[in-house]
């Protein structure tokens, strides 16, 4: 791959990581709006998606040590880590 291609590829994936967890805190924000039989399982699905999210900055971080870009300093933390569902 050229340099070009992999600076385009981690615009993308750091654009898509961005969406993602917006998503993610918007659906997070719904939870307590719907009725306590869906709660549970909404609450695992937020669960299941921030694990996804982490695994999707994993990913970012290795693209940037295997295209030789450092990484930018504020990582994309999600609004969900700190606070637990």
């Amino acid at each position: 791959m050229s340099a070009a291609s992999d600076r385009e590829f981690l615009r993308m994936l750091e654009k898509d990581i961005d969406y993602y967890a917006q998503a993610l805190e918007r659906f997070e924000n719904m939870i307590p709006r719907v009725s306590s039989t869906l709660q549970d399982q909404w609450r695992l699905q937020a669960q299941a998606r921030r694990n996804f999210a982490l695994e999707l900055d994993i990913l970012l971080e290795k693209a940037h040590v295997a295209a030789g870009v450092p990484a930018p300093e504020n990582s994309h933390k999600l609004a969900s880590d700190s606070a637990s569902c």
